[in-house]
């Protein structure tokens, strides 16, 4: 049988495996992303933090700050949900989970206003989750903003300046602000993409990660079988059904989720197509080299899990120190994560050819080496089978 027939053979013969057992293994290739796009994207449906619960101590009582709390509450960020007498049950309903935010206005806030003196208010947050810290400051922010510029036009206005006189002197300096590529600034596009990645290597590696040290300890082909064709044709099934996964995934995200596809989709196929080579060239070297099935499976986690952490994907990769961005190198996801997301959001990746590069030399590297180790330890169990078959 030549080589083709041979070649053809284990490649049926490991597709047809593919979609055999009570869970077949195409199942978690193809379902394994798609499951992480949906329950991520459903957690993330909201999009941005609002309802931040908030607690009110207005020591003042003056329509004044009443018209701060009012600004407060008609916001999107927060909910009223007490109003307390004292700065003690205040602190009470922060520390006993009541209330995530608080807001202090003290005593004589209105008169220090009038006076032209300025005045203070106070915004508590228990940022134990620093999303809702994040987003209560940064609202508050807003909201500070929006009272001081109407207060202070009002002030004015009472000084005889006509209202547009009077907002440009109580607002002198205006910033504009646009907002490219998420102007949301959604969780959805922003994370949606890279956890699917993550999802996608997660159903490579409990699929595909026992494949040569099943071969080595069961020794089913004889020498007539080179080793590399064993693990390419074995192989080879694993990725291409992850590729179809990886593509179905991509529509869920961009017409369920409605994360944009603003760049090419021939250039998200190049990213995930290197990524799976990348991804499945590692997980052959580890099925090369580990001693049992079970080991297979686990051994490979350690490097594939930290995946999203280090990969730049939720913390950017130059406020990383040196050993984490350098050990972040070592992982396909740090090629594929925000190279998506440049695509989905940007419209264009600058570095996606070169990450291109990187993850089909460096899959094609492990997997050379996965094929040299993968040779030698079936070689070895082979040249036993037949020292036992010859003293027999």
């Amino acid at each position: 049988m030549g080589l083709g027939k041979k070649f053809l053979e284990v490649f049926w013969d490991s597709f047809r495996s593919l979609f055999h057992g009570r869970v077949p293994l195409a199942a978690l290739l193809i379902g394994t992303p798609l499951m992480f796009t949906v329950l991520f994207g459903v957690i993330y449906d909201a999009d941005v933090v609002n309802d931040i619960t908030l607690t009110v101590y207005d020591e003042d009582q003056t329509s004044l700050s009443r018209t701060v709390v009012q600004a407060y509450a008609d916001a999107d960020r927060f909910r009223v949900v007490s109003y307390v007498a004292s700065e003690e049950e205040m602190k009470a309903e922060i520390l006993e989970g009541r209330a995530r935010a608080a807001l202090e206005i003290p005593k004589d806030f209105s008169k220090e206003v009038r006076l032209g003196r300025g005045a203070d208010y106070m915004l508590m947050v228990n940022s134990a989750n620093n999303m809702f810290g994040n987003a209560a400051i940064a609202a508050s922010q807003e909201i500070s903003r929006s009272l001081s510029v109407a207060i202070g036009q009002k002030l004015l206005e009472g000084v005889n300046l006509k209202p547009s006189e009077a907002m440009n002197a109580a607002y002198p300096v205006r910033l504009g602000v646009r907002i490219t590529g998420d102007p949301a600034n959604g969780y959805t596009s922003f994370m949606l993409a890279g956890l699917m990645m993550n999802g996608l290597q997660i159903g490579v590696m409990v699929t595909l990660s026992p494949l040569l040290v099943t071969e080595i300890l069961g020794l089913r082909r004889g020498r007539e079988y080179p080793s590399w064709l064993l693990s390419l044709a074995g192989a080879l099934p694993y990725p291409m059904l992850a590729f179809v996964g990886f593509m179905a995934s991509m529509l869920v995200l961009v017409h369920v989720f409605a994360v944009p596809m603003r760049g090419s989709w021939l250039d998200a196929a190049l990213l995930g197509g290197s990524f799976l080579t990348f991804v499945s060239g590692v997980l052959l070297l580890f099925s090369g080299c580990v001693p049992s099935r079970e080991l297979s499976l686990q051994a490979p986690m350690v490097y594939i899990m930290p995946g999203v952490l280090y990969s730049g994907l939720s913390w950017p990769p130059f406020d990383m120190s040196t050993v984490a961005a350098a050990f972040g190198k070592l992982l396909p996801m740090t090629y594929a994560g925000i190279a998506l997301r440049d695509i989905t959001l940007s419209g264009y990746c600058p570095e996606l050819f070169t990450n291109a590069a990187v993850m089909v030399g460096a899959g094609i590297f492990c997997y050379v080496l996965a094929t040299a180790i993968f040779d030698f330890r079936r070689k070895r169990g082979l040249r036993k089978i037949e020292a036992g078959e010859v003293a027999a």
